[in-house]
């Protein structure tokens, strides 16, 4: 009858090390799948399949797309967070506030959020939550009127003097972008 040997301490600490490796290889692969987003970039289109109350957002120069699930305790922590914002750029920005719940589930926490700027749109057959990436909610998007990204993360990190710095500076490169290609 043969004895089973134990692999030696070496040994079992070079497999656990690869099988650590390969493990930080797929969530660092999983993390990165999470940002679709490229600031200067275009962001993908919002697919609508109905307006809460049919009230769209007026335009503005700015839109805050902000992913949005009625359960989700951040996500009622960040719809104040965005009107603050919204109130501060005053009529330069607008929001749409994307859910793919549906409307009788999501309608009656939201309708008290709607103003000339801020519309609740429902998402097509999740088409928008996918082609942006979203794995987290509350997750909020920036772009100008071009549909360039100017900023993208936690919506309840929003604030009005890091977006007013950024909103700047996009200013500022995308008009020296413009000089360029006039010469």
């Amino acid at each position: 009858m043969k004895v089973a040997k134990f692999a030696p301490r070496k040994e079992i600490y070079r497999m656990s090390k690869k099988i650590l490796t390969t493990l930080l290889l797929i969530l660092a692969a999983t993390a990165l799948r999470a940002e679709n987003i490229v600031i200067g970039e275009p962001v993908p289109k919002i697919h609508v399949r109905q307006w809460l109350m049919d009230f769209r957002p007026a335009p503005a120069d700015y839109t805050c797309i902000v992913f949005y699930h009625s359960e989700s305790p951040m996500c009622r922590r960040a719809l104040p967070v965005i009107k603050r914002v919204i109130d501060h750029f005053d009529g330069r920005m607008n929001a749409v506030i994307v859910t793919k719940e549906d409307y009788d589930a999501a309608g009656v926490t939201l309708t008290e959020h709607l103003d000339d700027l801020i519309g609740v749109a429902f998402d097509e057959d999740c088409r928008t939550f996918r082609y942006f990436l979203v794995n987290y909610i509350p997750y909020c998007v920036v772009c100008d009127h071009k549909r360039r990204a100017v900023w993208c993360g936690n919506a309840a990190n929003l604030d009005e003097k890091t977006l007013e710095r950024l909103i700047n500076a996009s200013k500022v490169k995308y008009k020296s972008k413009n000089k360029n290609k006039k010469k």
